[in-house]
């Protein structure tokens, strides 16, 4: 009887120490480059959510510039306007105009103080509100229009005059607005830094009132 050859399996042998050293330095520096991907992949996404922000903040910041002049329309008249230079609109909370640091309540009742003795004078002015109200970007609003009076009204010409030469000059305003995304300003309107604040808080404040 022929017996059937048995086959022994060679045993491994064992695997020498620096081949598990390797293996363990191996999956170190694939877990350190997988949390280093991963840093570099969240600073990525936050500077890229920082530029977006920074965008659309710059894309709806107002920029609001008060204006004075004596000549309008192409004919002399006295106005105070406000416009919106910047690109998203405006809303005005308070707006505070001052002559010789006395708060101005109405441009009509100004006009007569530069010159009380013609307060019963008839002239023609043009007034608006200024606030609370929404101006969009590249808008203006005319606070205060005076065309020039006709010789023939020579008392009414003199307060003109007067207004122009002696009153307009004084006038100056702060005023605080928001953007439509709730950033707010208070500023001066006359070309200084707008200064951020966290809301616009209109108590305390007179606004202008036409």
């Amino acid at each position: 009887m022929i017996e059937a050859t048995k086959l022994i399996k060679p045993q491994a042998d064992p695997a020498p120490k620096w081949f598990h050293i390797a293996v363990a330095a191996s999956m170190v520096l694939s877990t350190a480059s997988a949390v280093y991907s991963s840093m570099r992949t969240s600073a990525a996404m936050q500077a890229l959510v920082k530029e977006n922000s920074r965008l659309v903040l710059a894309s709806s910041t107002p920029l609001l510039q008060f204006m004075s002049s004596n000549f309008d329309g192409g004919q002399p008249a006295l106005s105070f306007s406000v416009t919106n230079d910047g690109n998203g609109p405006a809303r005005i909370v308070w707006f505070e105009m001052k002559s010789e640091g006395k708060l101005v309540k109405s441009l009509r009742a100004q006009v007569r103080e530069s010159s009380p003795e013609t307060a019963k004078l008839s002239v023609e002015i043009m007034t608006s509100t200024i606030a609370p109200r929404l101006i969009s970007p590249g808008s203006t609003i005319k606070l205060f229009s005076w065309s020039q009076p006709a010789a023939k009204d020579a008392e009414a010409l003199q307060l003109w005059r007067q207004f122009d030469r002696q009153g307009r000059g004084k006038i100056t305003v702060e005023a605080c607005y928001c953007s439509v995304l709730d950033a707010c300003w208070i500023s001066d309107l006359e070309g200084s830094i707008p200064k951020p604040v966290a809301s616009c808080e209109p108590e305390g404040r007179t606004t202008l009132n036409g």
